[in-house]
């Protein structure tokens, strides 16, 4: 006992001892700086063209396997979301094995396997490398593309979609790239209902067998693996990779706006504001100036402590977090965009107080102790990250197909300690460009749009446009706040009410209308039907000749125009639907309430399903306009039809006016009949 006790007692003094002998008021001695290598990769190219790279690294017994194709952004145009079904597809079922399979066997290896159209990846440990390596080449090279997987992901990304489509933060990302690229470009192309239905299972089939190329592409091993083991690999399951490469596209031309505006769009039931202060830059990860662009958007936006973060977040309570990237793009010119979320109520105050510290760091030299500790913190995550093989693998394959030096990892740290304070000013007056950035916010018009207007920045005011969910141009939204307790649903039920009652409104079987308007001196006749099963049509005729005749019945329908017939898409036929009955109302619909609107001098709320609007008259509950919007040639195209002087015929009113606006054009119909449940036949829908 004795003995125990004095030897806790000599570890006791021994630990007093070296306390004592730190000075904690000095800060330790930085160690020395630490050197990334990424390994001496092994190089060889395949028949096909694929360049393979293997860095044998055998500290932990794993292999990660990488593929990048190098395949240039590709545009999707009326098909967009081909793509992301493309890749949901691969990697689940293959020629040779059943999705259930696979699966089981990738999680019975203790494996990662991923396959998309671009590329892929895996990860296992060594002595499973053959087996999951065989596993990887059968899915990107045998992949089973069928009509029920094809189904079931379509609809996962048409709720998503859907999803979205009230969701300020899915609008913002998308209205975002389209106002920075154009939807014509790849990285601009908005995936809508309409583009995700026009995809085919051919579609798919296409679309892989364009982009799975080998000839442009590298393949990466790194971990417990040598060169030979790896060509034994890629010679027994991808030796009949045939050679080829993805086409490489014309992309349209970029550009940032001559001033800097403010860019709105309005989604009514936003909590919050999507708030981005973006511009176009020309950067490259080759360029000189990229490593000074890394440090200079850190310290902007970049980290914690940034000023823009310092400022929204900590200074002034505005936001819970605020950041900002500069991108870089090898075909194209790549976005520096600041972003944040703010509440409704200091909207405009954020936006100003972002264009300040853009300013500062444009025009006060950053201080050398901040430049210092941006640095530490920068290299810091860098220099963690490199312990990941996955990392390893990419940053190799960054060099190849960003032609970058051989050693550009191995010097980033020298790189980055060498970007001097002169470097963070130059580089944030040639890319921060403060005097020709899209400011785009989404957000609530009632609650933020009076702010937003009045934004004053160096003695002007910012000129506000204003866009919808789609990018389009539109006109300012309303910011009359809809009332407590009303909803879609209480609206619908207003118009019912107001044309006679649900009694009186589901006792008409047939609604039609016959009605005449003049064009350029001539007389145009309408003719439209609806019926309770689901059946319209709409006739136009000029001297007794048919011009055009629109036709649904219950779950399909066509057109016909000079002769020709034209079946409906499917989303045409789930438009008519949507209108087909006399008061689709009746049924309930998941319609979303929009906000309130001046149609005509009066104010009206106006319910949106998908691009169908109605619009109902805030006094009357009576519908005084419906609208549509539709692509045609690459352009969105919006119909209006305007409903006036409603009368009541058998126990329900129904309007006596109707005008159609296409563009400029309007044509106004004088009825000179309306009927309800009379003159209306099953023939008139076949």
């Amino acid at each position: 006992m004795k003995k125990y006790i004095l030897y806790t007692f000599a570890l006791v003094l021994t630990g007093l001892t070296a306390t004592a002998q730190i000075d904690r008021t000095q800060m330790p001695a930085s160690g020395p700086t630490p050197e990334v290598n990424l390994g001496d990769a092994e190089e060889f190219t395949l028949k096909n063209g694929l360049t393979v790279l293997v860095v044998n690294n055998t500290k932990l017994p794993s292999v990660t396997f990488s593929l990048n194709l190098n395949n240039p952004a590709a545009f999707e145009g009326d098909k967009a979301g081909v793509q992301s079904l493309t890749g949901a597809l691969l990697g689940k079922e293959t020629m040779k094995t059943s999705k259930n399979d696979f699966s089981e066997q990738v999680d019975f290896l203790g494996a990662r396997v991923n396959v998309n159209p671009n590329g892929g990846f895996g990860f296992c440990l060594s002595k499973y490398k053959e087996e999951v390596f065989s596993l990887f080449a059968e899915a990107a090279l045998m992949p089973k593309f069928t009509q029920e997987e094809l189904d079931f992901e379509k609809e996962q990304l048409l709720e998503n979609i859907k999803n979205g489509e009230s969701s300020a933060a899915a609008i913002a990302g998308n209205v975002r790239s389209a106002l920075a690229y154009g939807k014509d470009h790849a990285a601009g192309e908005i995936v809508t209902e309409e583009t995700i239905n026009n995809v085919t299972l051919a579609d798919v089939e296409a679309f892989y067998k364009s982009r799975f190329k080998p000839s442009r592409g590298y393949m990466v091993f790194t971990g417990d693996i040598k060169a030979k083991e790896a060509k034994k690999l890629l010679k027994k399951y991808m030796g009949d990779w045939e050679a080829g490469e993805a086409t490489m596209p014309k992309y349209p031309a970029t550009s940032d706006v001559a001033v800097t505006e403010i860019n709105f769009v309005d989604v009514p039931n936003a909590v919050q504001t999507e708030l981005a202060i973006m511009n176009m830059v020309p950067l490259k990860m080759k360029d000189k100036d990229y490593h000074a662009a890394l440090i200079a958007n850190y310290i902007f936006g970049g980290g914690f402590g940034s000023y823009l973060n310092m400022n929204l977040r900590e200074a002034n309570g505005y936001t819970y977090g605020a950041r900002s990237s500069v991108r870089t793009s090898r075909d194209f010119d790549a976005t520096f965009m600041a972003t944040t979320k703010v509440r409704n109520a200091v909207t405009d105050s954020a936006v100003v107080e972002s264009l300040k510290e853009m300013k500062r760091i444009r025009t006060t030299k950053v201080d050398a102790e901040t430049l210092k500790n941006a640095k530490a913190k920068f290299l810091g995550s860098f220099i963690l990250e490199s312990e990941d093989k996955a990392v390893v693998a990419r940053r190799t394959i960054n060099i190849k197909t960003n032609d970058l030096p051989v050693d550009f990892y191995k010097n980033f740290i020298a790189d980055i300690n060498a970007v001097s304070q002169d470097d963070i000013q130059r580089i944030a007056n040639k890319y921060f460009k403060i005097d020709q950035s899209r400011i785009v916010l989404v957000g609530k018009a009632t609650d933020v749009l009076e702010g937003v207007e009045n934004i004053t920045w160096e003695g002007k005011k910012i000129p506000v446009k204003y866009f919808d969910k789609d990018a389009n141009p539109t006109k300012k939204p309303s910011t009359i706040a809809i009332p407590d307790g009303v909803s879609a649903k209480t609206v619908m039920a207003s118009y019912i009410k107001a044309i006679g009652g649900k009694d009186a409104a589901t006792k008409v079987k047939s609604l039609a209308f016959v009605g005449e308007a003049e064009i350029q001196g001539q007389k145009l006749q309408m003719e439209s039907k609806n019926t309770s099963k689901n059946q319209s049509l709409m006739l136009l005729s000029m001297g007794g000749q048919a011009l055009q005749k629109t036709v649904f019945n219950k779950t399909e329908g066509y057109t016909l125009a000079r002769g020709q017939k034209t079946d409906n898409t499917p989303e045409q036929n789930k438009r008519a639907m949507l209108g087909a009955t006399p008061f689709p109302e009746l049924n309930g619909s998941d319609a979303t309430l929009e906000g309130i609107e001046a149609v005509n001098g009066k104010n009206a709320y106006v319910l949106a399903t998908g691009d169908v609007k109605n619009y109902y008259d805030v006094a009357t509950g009576l519908k005084i306009k419906s609208s549509v919007t539709m692509s045609q040639g690459g352009q969105s195209l919006t119909v209006g039809t305007t409903y006036s002087d409603y009368k009541t015929v058998n126990g329900v009113k129904v309007p006596h006016g109707v005008s159609m606006a296409m563009g400029p054009q309007e044509l106004k119909f004088a009825l000179t009949k309306v009927m309800v449940n009379e003159g209306v036949t099953d023939a008139d829908f076949e």
